[in-house]
C-alpha cells in the first residue's frame, strides 16, 4: 500500500519526499534504538520504581538516522543511497529535512506556536 507523502524543498534547492506517518512497526523500530540502551533491574520492575540514567547521547543520533531511513522516500527524485546522500548535504539543508522528519517521528517534541 502506498503511503501519503509530502515534499519539501530546502533553501539550497534539495527536494525531499517524506512519508507523512510512521506505521506502528516503524514506530517500534525507533523505540528499540532507545530501549536497547536502557538498563532496568528486576528489583526496579518489582517495586515499580525506575530511573533512567546513563543513556549515551549517541542514541539520539541513532534514532535520527533510523527515522530518516524509515521516512525519506527520495532525494532529488532518486531513491538511491539515501542515507549517505542526506549526510553529505550542507548542514542547513540536513537540519531542514530532519526538522520535518522529527515532526512525524517525534511529534511530542514539535514546537507549536
Amino acid at each position: 500500500m502506498e503511503r501519503p507523502t509530502t515534499e519539501i524543498v530546502t533553501s539550497g534547492g534539495t527536494k525531499a519526499v517524506i512519508k507523512t506517518y510512521l506505521t506502528a512497526r516503524e514506530s517500534n523500530q525507533l523505540k528499540e534504538v532507545l530501549y536497547a540502551n536502557l538498563k532496568v533491574s528486576m528489583t526496579d520492575l518489582a517495586t515499580g520504581k525506575t530511573a533512567v540514567q546513563d543513556i549515551p547521547a549517541s542514541v539520539l543520533l541513532e534514532q535520527e538516522r533510523k527515522a530518516l531511513e524509515l521516512l525519506i522516500v527520495s532525494l532529488n527524485d532518486s531513491k538511491e543511497n539515501l542515507a549517505d546522500r542526506i549526510l553529505d548535504l550542507p548542514s542547513s539543508e540536513y537540519d531542514a529535512i530532519i526538522a520535518e522528519v522529527n515532526k512525524i517521528a517525534r511529534p511530542d517534541f514539535r514546537k507549536e506556536k
